[in-house]
């Protein structure tokens, strides 16, 4: 059974883990906003996701070597989505991933969303990154 909770201080390195395999760092990332999906007493997915005065912003989903392709990302987004009542925005190179869950591409981002260039995105291709946004109750 799939758990999903914010993470604690326990869950460092396995969330740390993840975050190397899927390159998924960025110089002023902390793990103060994660969330974790736990199977069998083990961390195999995370999410970041912060609160900001207007919107969320979710970052750094990622499930663990092994375990892709079995719904866990889903199951955690579901569950982090579910209860946000304000626009959620994104930055990904995986929209269609992404859309499954109501979000959209726009051009129009929120003041005060982070900046693309606080992630450091060195693998990343800004020609096919694209902002989203899931509208509240989507």
């Amino acid at each position: 059974m799939l758990k999903i909770r914010r993470a604690q201080a326990k869950d460092r390195e396995p969330v740390l883990e993840i975050i190397k395999q899927h390159d998924l760092s960025y110089p002023t990332q902390t793990l103060d906003h994660f969330w974790v999906a736990e199977e069998k007493g083990q961390v195999v997915a995370i999410a970041d996701l912060w609160e900001f005065r207007g919107f969320f912003f979710l970052s750094s989903v990622g499930v663990a070597a092994g375990r892709q392709h079995r719904g866990i990302a889903t199951k955690l987004l579901n569950k982090l989505l579910s209860g946000i009542r304000k626009d959620t925005f994104l930055f990904t190179v995986t929209p269609d991933f992404f859309s499954r869950f109501g979000f959209k591409v726009t051009a129009d981002p929120p003041k005060g969303i982070p900046p693309r260039t606080i992630f450091a995105c060195g693998n990343c291709t800004p020609e096919t990154c694209v902002c989203m946004r899931r509208q509240a109750n989507s």
